[in-house]
């Protein structure tokens, strides 16, 4: 069901998917494919915030720091998620993989790549503060706009 704190949560965790994807831009290779990160790291905050966040925090379910944060994190993780698996099936189809686990493998291997290049100091203090925001909003706005 739609409430205005799902859609509180989702345009912030939008809006501070798109800031840290800029953040990490420059931290990429030049030759890294990099045209969506910004898009695809907003929509994720979409999705976050309207399925995961704003339900537990209208519920009273755990602390609006906790869950901001660990929303932060699913954001995070759903990103990176998403460019290890295109990069892995950008690999399949130039036959870099002889088997299937090789490949799963790819994605595990490219999203600890991925995450070793963004985590840098003021691209997780972002997310992290961000997060922690988007909580206490998320939670005020759950109980006083019903």
């Amino acid at each position: 069901m739609p409430t205005f704190a799902r859609l509180v949560a989702a345009v912030l965790l939008a809006a501070l998917g798109w800031v840290v994807a800029t953040l990490a831009i420059p931290y990429f290779d030049e030759g890294t494919p990099l045209g969506m990160i910004q898009i695809v790291s907003a929509g994720w905050g979409l999705v976050t915030g309207w399925i995961f966040t704003a339900p537990k925090l209208a519920r009273g379910i755990g602390s609006a720091f906790a869950i901001g944060l660990s929303s932060a994190v699913v954001q995070a993780f759903l990103t990176i998620l998403s460019f290890s698996v295109r990069q892995m099936v950008d690999r399949a189809f130039r036959m870099s993989y002889g088997t299937v686990m090789d490949a799963v493998a790819g994605v595990f291997e490219s999203g600890l790549d991925y995450a070793i290049i963004v985590g840098k100091p003021d691209v997780i203090a972002v997310a992290a503060i961000g997060g922690i925001v988007t909580g206490y909003v998320t939670r005020y706005v759950a109980r006083h706009y019903r």
